[in-house]
């Protein structure tokens, strides 16, 4: 997927987020402010359907099994060619410290995945801080770890 969709998400989350529920709700007046401001409609949509798997990825039936979570996570192929190894690593670093736990995880390499392949590390790491904040927006009680991600600074990531 290319970065205008990415730009178009970034923007609704940064002024469409809806505090009181943790939910970023696609509906005709964001699709209206969204053309105001110069958005396509190839953008829009991209970006709303990207939502749309967001909001699949935060049902129960995503969720690991409790097995699953206590196993070690390895990257498929296909997953291997989109995410690059610092974004891997930076994934599974932010597992350990706490910030995302197995359900967390696996909705990031979805998301990150259906955003599809970057290849300028700097610019990889920096869209997958913003999918991870977009993510633990999107669930209860990670009020801690979002402010956590949203404190890091561009480009420390830990490899």
């Amino acid at each position: 997927m290319k970065e205008d969709v990415l730009d178009v998400l970034l923007y609704i989350f940064e002024n469409f987020q809806d505090e009181e529920n943790n939910h970023i709700l696609a509906n005709d007046t964001l699709v209206e402010a969204l053309e105001d401001v110069g958005f396509t409609d190839g953008e829009i949509k991209g970006a709303i359907d990207w939502l749309d798997g967001l909001v699949l990825a935060t049902s129960e039936s995503f969720k690991p099994t409790p097995e699953a979570s206590q196993s070690i996570r390895l990257f498929s192929p296909q997953e291997q060619l989109v995410l690059t190894p610092a974004v891997q690593g930076a994934i599974m670093y932010f597992e350990q410290r706490g910030i995302l736990d197995a359900h967390a995880r696996e909705m990031v390499i979805d998301r990150m995945t259906a955003l599809g392949q970057q290849e300028d590390e700097e610019v990889a790491l920096e869209r997958l801080r913003w999918v991870v904040m977009m993510v633990l927006f999107n669930m209860q009680d990670r009020d801690a770890e979002f402010a956590w991600v949203e404190n890091l600074e561009k480009g420390s990531q830990a490899h």
